[in-house]
């Protein structure tokens, strides 16, 4: 391993769409190897995703993982119990996992970001008012897994159907809501992003591990605050064969793999473990 993070306590903190997880089909097969290496290791592997928690779960069981996750752009942490062997004030039980939230309600943001569109003359589209075969259609899940994806509790996937959007956008920002660009949808959450819930997270390891090295990755926009938060940071390269403007105009010193998604994510982690 690189001298920074020798006899470190290490922890992974993961994109999922377009990172692990391959950006057309959602196949984990090209980043497997480096999962299996991680999981073999002891490293905490931590999905931070738009993903909701019903996504999310079925996707940690098929990887035999037991962390904590983070869903919905920063909305929640979703926390085995015990997984701290410390109390947490923030946290509350449900039936399997714990949770820390972090968003607001989702009927307060669609009805938000319907005034705010009409007050643009613009119309969106969002999750809540697609049917489940436009959801596939636009993003390539199957029935169940769209199912999962329309349960969301924190966060808003929207995109413009007509208008402008620069202004809806900037109108959205104004009053005080954070609006971040996925790969394939707006996502409009009541002020907080992936960073926030990324640095909860971290400062409870730290609480266990004072010597942590967190290592993020992701490859959008969407990602840029929870790359901020980690110790070495990884923007994994687009289909297009291009990495992320706006994450490396503002994290210049990010590193960046040659392949790409899924099989970038693996370089990036083989080359960390066996450099």
């Amino acid at each position: 391993m690189p001298a920074e993070i020798n006899d470190k306590f290490l922890v992974v903190i993961t994109d999922l769409d377009g990172t692990m997880l391959d950006q057309q089909t959602y196949s984990y097969e090209q980043s497997l190897p480096a999962i299996e290496k991680l999981r073999e290791a002891g490293i905490p592997l931590i999905f931070c995703s738009s993903k909701t928690a019903a996504e999310s779960i079925p996707l940690q069981r098929e990887l035999k993982l037991k962390q904590p996750f983070i869903c919905e752009s920063g909305g929640a942490i979703y926390l085995p119990q015990k997984y701290f062997p410390f109390p947490i004030a923030a946290m509350k039980p449900r039936r399997l996992l714990d949770v820390i939230e972090f968003g607001e309600k989702i009927s307060d943001l669609r009805k938000a970001l319907q005034e705010t569109a009409q007050g643009c003359g613009a119309t969106v589209k969002f999750f809540g008012r697609m049917t489940f075969n436009e959801i596939m259609f636009r993003t390539g899940l199957t029935l169940d897994q769209a199912i999962h994806a329309r349960r969301r509790e924190y966060d808003v996937a929207f995109f413009v159907d007509s208008g402008d959007e620069g202004t809806l956008l900037a109108t959205l920002r104004a009053r005080g809501l954070t609006v971040t660009k996925g790969d394939r949808f707006y996502h409009l959450t009541a002020g907080h992003d992936k960073g926030e819930a990324v640095k909860v997270l971290l400062d409870l390891y730290r609480r266990q591990h004072p010597s942590l090295v967190a290592i993020g990755l992701g490859n959008s926009s969407n990602d840029l605050p929870l790359l901020r938060e980690t110790d070495i940071p990884v923007l994994v390269r687009n289909p297009d064969g291009n990495w992320n403007a706006e994450v490396t105009t503002h994290l210049p010193s990010v590193k960046r793999t040659d392949g790409i998604g899924p099989a970038g994510w693996r370089e990036a982690i083989e080359r960390l473990l066996d450099p």
